[in-house]
């Protein structure tokens, strides 16, 4: 492993010198002379560890997909928070897209993830989740051709994207706001999100809660999540709850448990 990078576990960069450049930028504006190549090879050694192989059962995932497809509505418009190189996974159980977005922070997550979406290779994983939501190849394959649109920009904030984009009727935040700080940055993530949802629209999303050795290898503490949490940060945006559950995680090191949750927006 190269000198200054890290081991890729959380999916994402923790700093402490605020190093990141948190305006709000389209990764086609971005020069791809300007990206770190530490940064690249994390997070395409996170998707090659995590998304690639057979998916492992009773880990929450399945939990997730099914949310989508049975609760995520068949959106025009959907836009994935905190996307970093999954959403295309992901995309194994939404129904049906007519536009795709992903947002993260970090461009060299993106451009992963682009390079990933515009290729062929479908990992056992992604055939798995398909299984799993009784979806084929041929509808993963149209998602995939769509043009998608990627957005830099911090999800943990009020929305830097511009207000000329057309509000969502999916969106979707999975890992994203567990990584907010405290609950109340959960909460202005989570209220920033729901004000850009469209009447109809729904918000899916899972929060994974770290184990004691994650959280002091990390020295990020979430279990401030739960489903309390996110109900009443649904009722405060003024959205319906669909479900929320607590998915226990067994003998994994990085994680205790997952809050897999879905709201809507009445029409």
């Amino acid at each position: 492993m190269a000198e200054g990078r890290v081991e890729a576990i959380g999916g994402w960069l923790k700093e402490k010198d605020g190093s990141l450049d948190r305006s709000y930028r389209r990764l086609d504006d971005i020069p791809t002379t300007s990206f770190s190549a530490d940064h690249i090879a994390y997070f395409e050694d996170y998707r090659q560890r995590y998304f690639n192989e057979c998916l492992i059962p009773g880990q929450g995932v399945e939990e997730i997909l099914q949310a989508l497809k049975e609760l995520g509505g068949t959106p025009r418009n959907w836009i994935d928070l905190g996307a970093g190189v999954t959403t295309l996974f992901w995309a194994t159980g939404v129904n049906a897209p007519q536009a795709v977005a992903a947002c993260d922070l970090v461009p060299e997550a993106l451009h992963v993830l682009s390079l990933f979406k515009d290729g062929s290779e479908l990992p056992q994983c992604y055939k798995d989740g398909l299984e799993i939501t009784g979806k084929t190849e041929d509808d993963l394959s149209a998602i995939r051709s769509l043009k998608w649109d990627f957005h830099v920009m911090d999800c943990l904030k009020p929305w830097a994207l511009p207000e000329g984009r057309s509000g969502f009727d999916l969106i979707t935040a999975i890992g994203c706001f567990g990584l907010a700080a405290d609950s109340h940055r959960y909460e202005e993530a989570f209220l920033a999100a729901a004000a850009r949802l469209e009447p109809g629209g729904r918000l899916v999303g899972a929060d994974w809660i770290r184990s004691a050795a994650f959280i002091e290898k990390e020295e990020h503490d979430n279990r401030y999540l739960g489903c309390e949490l996110s109900e009443r940060c649904a009722q405060r945006a003024g959205l319906a709850k669909l479900s929320c559950q607590t998915v226990g995680i067994a003998s994994d090191p990085y994680y205790d448990a997952l809050i897999v949750w879905a709201f809507s927006r009445d029409a």
